[in-house]
């Protein structure tokens, strides 16, 4: 009997972009005075923890907070504030969110970033202003983790190509009776049977395939959600520790209409690394379709769509050529900058 293997790796994905146990947001507001409103928002979690490990990770930043020694606390600390702001909201007498906001003149925005790897640089020119960060290389990870994350990069790799080789063993047998890719797609995504339709029956040729790529998917989906032992930090949330200089998601909002902006995809927004939006960014480079990417997807196509696309496969692909692809992804941008109107 087929096992139900979709639900499982949808599971699997899903657990691996919940959100962290700590996680920060953080708004830089450029007034027109020559200040700068910073708002940095912390917000903890317990609601997917899933290990001592990352229980005490959110209970030792909770403590952090409530005592002032959390890491937003010591960035405002170095500054002159003209207004300074804290709101903690607490649930069931657990500390649940810390807003703090400070209002400063903006050549002050250096020291607020002065423990990170990013250099803030505002300019100043005939009717526009200029604000910009250059980011160096990312020094949020400790070494134990750069190497946690390597090994399971490596690991992780070679499950891909893996899933890689089961794909084109799939693919291959469909070019050959594309006929039966409905079907196939159909228990591969475990889709639904439409009422009325007559079941469809797999081959035991078929069912090998269909289970050998449905195998790998949950083998690479499991990975995401690996945590470091002893950590707490999972291999995703390791991967914006190790390439991302931000220490937190940040928002830019500026006073005048944005004249040019480098860096920032749409809005003004430097997001962290995530994982699992690196790996699906890759669909279409050795293969297409891409079922674990569709798992990922809040809109997936139907078994009939993924069967017209056609079925496009690589025979070989190293382990060694997928890290170095995720890596090249996860890269940042060399400066966000956004140019205004004054």
């Amino acid at each position: 009997m087929l096992r139900r293997f979709a639900p499982v790796v949808a599971a699997l994905l899903l657990a691996a972009c919940t959100q962290p146990p700590v996680d920060d947001e953080v708004t830089v507001a450029i007034e027109k005075n020559d200040r700068v409103l910073v708002t940095a928002q912390t917000t903890f979690n317990d609601s997917d923890i899933k290990s001592d490990a990352r229980m005490q990770m959110l209970q030792a930043a909770r403590f952090a907070a409530q005592h002032g020694n959390d890491a937003w606390s010591a960035r405002f600390g170095r500054v002159t504030a003209e207004d300074e702001e804290v709101t903690i909201l607490k649930h069931h007498g657990e500390l649940d969110r810390v807003t703090r906001s400070v209002r400063i003149p903006v050549t002050q925005l250096q020291q607020v970033f002065s423990d990170t790897n990013i250099t803030v640089n505002v300019l100043n020119g005939e009717g526009w202003r200029e604000l910009s960060f250059i980011p160096g290389g990312s020094i949020r990870a400790t070494r134990e983790q750069r190497k946690h994350f390597e090994d399971a990069l490596q690991k992780w790799s070679s499950a891909v190509a893996r899933y890689f080789v089961a794909i084109d063993h799939l693919y291959t047998y469909l070019n050959l009776n594309t006929q039966r890719a409905p079907g196939l797609f159909a228990e591969l995504m475990n889709e639904p049977r439409r009422s009325g339709t007559p079941d469809f029956v797999l081959t035991e040729e078929e069912q090998l395939l269909v289970d050998h790529v449905n195998v790998v998917m949950e083998e690479v989906a499991a990975m995401m959600d690996q945590e470091q032992d002893g950590g707490g930090a999972t291999f995703a949330e390791e991967a914006d520790l190790i390439y991302n200089p931000f220490p937190a998601r940040m928002t830019i909002r500026v006073p005048g209409d944005v004249v040019s902006k480098e860096g920032f995809e749409k809005e003004l927004v430097i997001e962290p690394v995530e994982l699992l939006e690196v790996i699906t960014s890759l669909e279409g480079k050795w293969i297409s379709p891409d079922p674990l990417a569709e798992l990922f997807r809040d809109q997936r196509s139907s078994a009939a769509e993924l069967s017209r696309q056609g079925f496009r496969s690589t025979k070989v692909v190293h382990a060694r050529e997928v890290a170095d692809a995720i890596r090249e992804k996860m890269e940042r941008p060399k400066t966000y900058a956004v140019r205004w109107r004054d």
